[in-house]
């Protein structure tokens, strides 16, 4: 699911607001989008915004209980990523792609960017139908 390294690109953490977190990288900047993973990797964090030459602002997906000033994060070198097949239609998925409906992770999926470009407009279905949505009223 995530892309590692060789070396391991790591920052320290230099504010937290709520769910925002600055962070700063000495050697490599990450790039937009791109997934951290703070304390052994219990909290995510998305970058959003390249600050300047070594400052990144990123969102935390996961609670920040715990995360504070020098906190080491480190660059999973690639961004967020969904399953995508046939496999997981009438599955539940959690935002990381983790199968919580019980039943086994599916293992024959691709992984995309949840930042990936929708399809093109001309292999999109324009049609007026029925939507169906398996909800009773």
């Amino acid at each position: 699911m995530t892309n590692k390294t060789s070396s391991p690109n790591i920052g320290v953490v230099v504010a937290v607001r709520g769910s925002v977190v600055d962070i700063r990288f000495d050697e490599h900047l990450p790039s937009i989008y791109s997934l951290l993973h703070a304390k052994e990797g219990s909290i995510a964090i998305e970058v959003l915004a390249q600050l300047d030459s070594h400052l990144v602002r990123g969102i935390a997906l996961t609670p920040t209980q715990g995360l504070s000033r020098g906190s080491k994060v480190e660059d999973t070198g690639g961004p967020l990523k969904a399953p995508v097949g046939k496999e997981i239609l009438s599955r539940i998925f959690d935002v990381f792609g983790n199968a919580i409906d019980k039943y086994p992770q599916p293992t024959n999926v691709q992984w995309r960017s949840v930042h990936h470009p929708p399809p093109l407009l001309v292999r999109r279905s324009t049609k007026s139908e029925i939507f169906e949505t398996g909800i009773k009223l």
